[in-house]
């Protein structure tokens, strides 16, 4: 296996994306039909490219009759949005419409009737010029004035992957498809990070955000803006056109242990990501005096009454005892890391945390991880033991959710009224679990999602899943997407059980079996068809790629595929994290929606 070696973890400091995000989600069916209609991707090659310099800007544009006008400028993080700042003489409402040929973007009526107005236009594609339909309305919807301007986009500044891209625009869900991408064994010259775009439903990018450190698993709050991680050390919340609104940090102290050497090299990477760009605010710390938290990795994500849940991650010493029995003849004085959920509220304030160190033995469950031979969760000090990848909130259960990876299990934790350290576990799914599964375990799983009837939804990777081999033509390991029902109403935790309801398998581009050892997605969309992210394609034998489909679920298993988009090959190859299908870029109370 080609991985990246992990020499330290906060470190996470020093691992790229493809470690603790991408690679440092790998270890180590049935073919359904595609949609005949095709659409190709016009993306730009890597010499067309350009800074926001490129795109245009507005002088102020006067309206005949009285003092309104508009300006419409170039934003710093993407070239191909724009602001428009919209100011009359009488308060009102504003809509806009850019169209560009047979492009029309349409940016929805302000919900407050003002006289200035400040307004993102995204949703336009690279390379374009746009012609640009400003209405102000009253506060009946009526039109009393039209203001008229242009924006010319520029081209992402960003190598882009070659996208197969194939929809059945009948069946599949309408939107913006968000994908989270990054180069696989990058090369020296590639940013820092993942990019993240958003698709059109003729697979044109139409959205772009850039920043400095990895972001991932970005999600619309519902105020409107985006939630990211921004790993290694904190949590992003962004508006639209990238202006950083929210910007939360741990302590990036390295660890004491360190050599002066890999002291320095930990510091100079963390630099720009603690830096950020011009502008942002500045880092809220998230400090807790009970537990040290040393890393925000994998996701954030909002809670209705506006905290935000994150990863975190610290370390624990282990007796000599221990280590032996988890590693048998490794003579190294490594502690364990485990997985710290955080809920913090807006100012910064830690609230709850749960360590799994306090939810399970690591003495009984040391997880599949610790004793890597090919060092991708070992270093000199301390060992990745659980290696969460999800965490979510269950309003009906007032619970947390979370993805252990490494231990293989799903676990619901208590959400307490209680402040501080909790460890009240509600059940766990998988590996050495709580409740009795009808069906088949989860096995390196990412992405827990919570459905509306109370079920889960996951990416199951199936890593080491016990009957497969990675060398065998009869029993291949396999990746698939899959849905459990959850039943825990009862009063007593006996009578619990979950059960197995659909799977979605399918064959890779070789024949075989799909299989993504690491990364992964899936979520259920507004029409009841499920997108998923194979993000880390890797038999061994091919090269990385990223294949992410919607499918219309079919019975038990299966189902007709209607959306996919493809991108990787053997000179360049990709992964995603997450994928994220939107029914608009604007959300929110901002808007008239």
């Amino acid at each position: 296996m080609r991985h990246p070696t992990t020499r330290t973890r906060l470190a996470i400091s020093l691992l790229v994306l493809g470690s603790l995000l991408g690679a440092a989600c790998s270890s180590d069916n049935d073919t359904s039909s595609e949609p005949e209609s095709t659409t190709a991707d016009d993306s730009p090659d890597d010499s067309a490219v350009s800074d926001v310099d490129d795109t245009t800007s507005s002088e102020p544009s006067d309206a005949a009759d009285n003092g309104s006008e508009v300006t419409v400028e170039p934003t710093p993080y993407s070239p191909i949005a724009a602001l428009a700042t919209v100011v009359t003489d009488e308060p009102g409402k504003v809509s806009i419409t850019a169209t560009a040929g047979d492009h029309i973007v349409e940016v929805p009526t302000t919900a407050i009737a003002t006289n200035e107005h400040a307004i993102p236009i995204v949703g336009m594609r690279q390379g374009l010029d746009y012609e640009l339909t400003i209405n102000v309305l009253n506060d009946s919807g009526e039109v009393v004035e039209t203001l008229t301007d242009s924006f010319s986009t520029g081209a992402i500044d960003r190598e882009l992957p070659e996208f197969d891209f194939v929809i059945d625009p009948e069946q599949s869900q309408p939107g913006v498809t968000i994908v989270e991408f990054g180069r696989w064994e990058p090369p020296d010259d590639w940013p820092h990070g993942q990019v993240v775009i958003a698709l059109d439903n003729e697979g044109e990018i139409v959205w772009y955000y850039s920043n400095t450190g990895a972001v991932g698993a970005v999600r619309p709050t519902p105020t409107g803006t985006m939630l990211s991680h921004y790993f290694p050390v904190g949590v992003r919340e962004f508006d639209v056109l990238g202006n950083v609104v929210g910007n939360y940090q741990v302590d990036p102290e390295p660890p004491d242990n360190l050599t002066e050497a890999r002291r320095a090299d930990a510091v100079s990477a963390l630099e720009p990501v603690l830096r950020g760009n011009e502008g942002d605010p500045e880092a809220i710390a998230l400090k807790a005096s009970w537990v040290e938290l040393t890393s925000i990795h994998h996701e954030a994500y909002p809670m209705p009454d506006g905290n935000i849940l994150a990863l975190s991650t610290t370390n624990h010493e282990l007796t000599a005892e221990q280590r032996e029995a988890i590693c048998p003849g490794d003579e190294t004085e490594f502690a364990a890391t485990s997985d710290v959920i955080v809920e913090f509220e807006p100012d910064g304030t830690v609230v709850r945390t749960w360590d799994l160190w306090d939810v399970i033995d690591i003495d009984t469950t040391p997880g599949t991880e610790m004793c890597d031979p090919d060092g991708l969760y070992e270093s000199i000090d301390f060992r990745d033991w659980t290696h969460a990848n999800a965490v979510i909130y269950d309003e009906q259960r007032d619970a947390i959710i979370i993805s252990s990876r490494h231990t293989d299990q799903v676990i619901a934790l208590d959400h307490l009224d209680d402040t501080g350290a909790q460890a009240s576990v509600r059940w766990i799914l998988g590996t050495q679990g709580t409740i009795p599964v009808d069906g088949d375990l989860p096995y390196h799983q990412h992405a827990v999602e919570l459905q509306g009837d109370g079920s889960i939804m996951l990416y199951d990777n199936g890593n080491l899943r016990p009957g497969t081999e990675l060398d065998s033509a009869e029993n291949p390991p396999y990746s698939r997407a899959v849905l459990y029902s959850i039943e825990d109403s009862s009063a007593d935790p006996a009578d619990w059980s979950a059960t197995q309801v659909w799977e979605h398998r399918i064959d890779d581009i070789d024949g075989n079996e799909l299989y993504a050892r690491f990364l992964g997605d899936a979520d259920r969309l507004d029409n009841g068809n499920i997108l998923i992210d194979h993000g880390g394609i890797d038999n061994e034998d091919s090269f990385v790629h990223v294949r992410i489909i919607e499918v219309v679920p079919d019975g038990s298993a299966g189902g007709e595929i209607v959306w996919s988009l493809s991108f990787g090959d053997a000179e360049k190859e990709y992964t995603s994290y997450r994928a994220e299908r939107l029914a608009s870029l604007y959300s929110g109370p901002a808007w008239e929606i």
